[in-house]
């Protein structure tokens, strides 16, 4: 469910248009409040809603975490979590295909119509990014078109799909009679082609746990899985088989002529913000030492972007930054973290309760549906609405949102507390939004 209703509050703040504006004719700093931040980010982005972006978070599960809640702020615009390789260019290994699918999938939609929202860490910007012309090419599935089993097989491989005998994990395909099993590098489930002869007769989505039947599918975009197409990748897999003392130079074996800088491909009109100014130049620094140890200075140049040459390129392009690190900057942002100390719904009222008395529009975002109506059902003394996409509440209140949030916060400016439930209630087990369960803690019963 879209919490895009709620941008409102921060589009009619007057210290948030303030900052949007100034934005919009030279780059600007700003002190933020780390639990506001993806919020904040999210009404910015929100202000030009036709500019694609790219965020730079500091490393790579800071700037998951980010992706997945500008997600929910900004849905239905995309908003694609760009990783680092893995896997550095030095030791000829490639990626793994679900990190490749990841990074194919943000750059599609980065350099697409559609003003799509990249969020990437400092360390994946570093890593120059092979031209996308030198990728393999994908091709797609439909129901009732006509399928070839050895040609689709040679042409996965060729993508750097590994065949298997039976698909758990992407970048995997399997074959079976007339069953044409394929895990897409850039979905979120597998698929079945079922053939009647060559004609692809049936076409689901399927669990890879259950092996049943999911939904039925249309059409199936197969991405590809490696980074570059097999002329360009197979000196570079000799040479991850060989011993380390015997390998070439990576420059050697890659067409490092064609590698770019991520910077490089965001399109000109696109804004660039750096969401942790803090984090980047230790991030970066530990980086380009790591390099530089297994390296030789020209290879580390072809295939990373050094530090000074990537804050430099930050300065030309940043039009954000925004920094947790309290100074002298010229727009602030404050907000607390949304913890209580409830150990259950009884105990999370009064905290409900005392938020609205002091004025605050108060929103729980519960990762399930059916968690959300049975504490609504539960509640003695509040009466929680659902969003559900309407209009954000004027008035305080309590209103119940259907989102996986990984942050909350309590911003006195806005008097808007946004609290995920595992932040009202601390004996929670993990979420849909891969929250990580302390030590402790267990399911919650109403």
């Amino acid at each position: 469910m879209s919490l895009r209703s709620l941008l409102s509050y921060a589009h009619e703040d007057a210290a948030v248009s303030a900052l949007a504006e100034a934005a919009r004719s030279e780059p600007q700093r700003a002190f933020v409040s780390a639990s506001l931040r993806p919020y904040l980010l999210a009404a910015l982005l929100d202000s030009e809603p036709g500019r694609p972006a790219l965020v730079v978070a500091g490393d790579d599960r800071a700037a998951r975490d980010l992706a997945a809640d500008l997600r929910h702020f900004l849905a239905p615009r995309a908003v694609r979590f760009y990783p680092a390789r893995g896997v550095r260019y030095e030791s000829h290994l490639a990626p793994p295909p679900h990190l490749v699918g990841l990074r194919i999938a943000a750059l599609d939609a980065l350099l697409g119509d559609g003003a799509a929202v990249l969020v990437t860490s400092a360390g994946a910007l570093a890593e120059k990014v092979p031209d996308p012309g030198l990728r393999p090419h994908g091709f797609a599935i439909e129901r009732g078109g006509l399928l070839d089993l050895e040609e689709v097989a040679a042409d996965l491989v060729a993508c750097g799909y590994e065949r298997v005998d039976q698909v758990e994990d992407r970048g995997q395909f399997a074959i079976r009679g007339d069953i044409f099993d394929v895990y897409p590098a850039t979905e979120e489930r597998a698929v079945r082609c079922e053939l009647f002869d060559v004609e692809v007769e049936r076409l689901t989505f399927f669990s890879t746990f259950t092996q049943r039947s999911l939904e039925e599918a249309e059409r199936v975009e197969i991405a590809p899985a490696a980074e570059l197409a097999p002329e360009h990748r197979e000196l570079a897999e000799i040479a991850a088989a060989t011993g380390e003392d015997e390998r070439p130079d990576v420059a050697d074996v890659l067409p490092v002529d064609r590698f770019r800088e991520l910077l490089e491909l965001v399109p000109a009109g696109g804004m660039v913000a750096v969401a942790a100014e803090e984090e980047l130049a230790p991030s970066l620094r530990d980086l380009w030492q790591d390099v530089t140890t297994s390296l030789h200075d020209a290879d580390a140049h072809h295939l990373y972007v050094p530090p000074e040459r990537l804050a430099a390129a930050l300065d030309e392009r940043a039009v954000l930054r925004l920094s947790s690190m309290s100074s002298d900057q010229p727009h602030e942002f404050r907000a607390q973290s949304a913890d209580t100390a409830a150990r259950s719904l009884k105990d999370a009222e009064p905290e409900l309760e005392k938020l609205v008395r002091s004025g605050y529009r108060t929103v729980v975002a519960w990762a399930r549906r059916g968690e959300a109506e049975r504490a609504r059902y539960n509640l003695a003394r509040v009466n929680a609405a659902f969003l559900d996409g309407r209009p954000a509440p004027v008035e305080p209140g309590v209103v119940f949102a259907t989102a996986g949030l990984r942050e909350g916060f309590l911003a006195p400016s806005l008097k808007l507390a946004i609290v995920p439930e595992h932040r009202l209630l601390r004996r929670r087990r993990a979420c849909q939004c891969q929250c990580e369960t302390e030590p402790g803690q267990h399911r919650v019963t109403f």
